[in-house]
């Protein structure tokens, strides 16, 4: 294994998930950050249908023109949009939104901040935000 990828699967193993049990359906979910816990109860509280899985990906190209995998954080199946919670930026994040936004145009919502997912309301629409510099 290179380094680049044990650093990174140092970083994710250091990673604190919380558990979220949806509204709906009771069903505990794994979450990687209290803003993603945050933004599921406020999907909840407005009765917006969705899902969280590994399974789910949706392709972008790297800095290598390698093609990668991006999991988002949720999906809306009844408004057919993505959101992605994202509060630090690193270069490689920049790069791989602004990929996955530009192969996935009009389905990507970008949520920056605690703020961001508070104001969240119906009809929630992928917005063009846009990845900062």
């Amino acid at each position: 294994m290179s380094r680049r990828k044990k650093k990174k699967a140092k970083l994710w193993k250091s990673i604190k998930k919380v558990d979220y049990t949806r509204k709906s359906d009771g069903k505990t979910i794994s979450m990687d950050s209290s803003w993603e816990v945050q933004c599921a109860e406020k999907l909840d509280d407005l009765g917006v249908r969705w899902e969280r899985t590994e399974d789910l990906k949706l392709k972008y190209i790297d800095k290598r023109a390698q093609t990668r995998n991006y999991i988002p954080d949720f999906y809306l199946p009844d408004y057919d949009i993505y959101i992605e919670v994202k509060g630090y930026w690193t270069t490689p994040a920049r790069w791989k939104m602004r990929s996955v936004m530009d192969r996935n145009p009009g389905k990507i919502r970008l949520l920056q901040s605690l703020e961001e997912i508070n104001k969240l309301s119906l009809p929630i629409l992928a917005t063009t935000s846009s990845v900062p510099l």
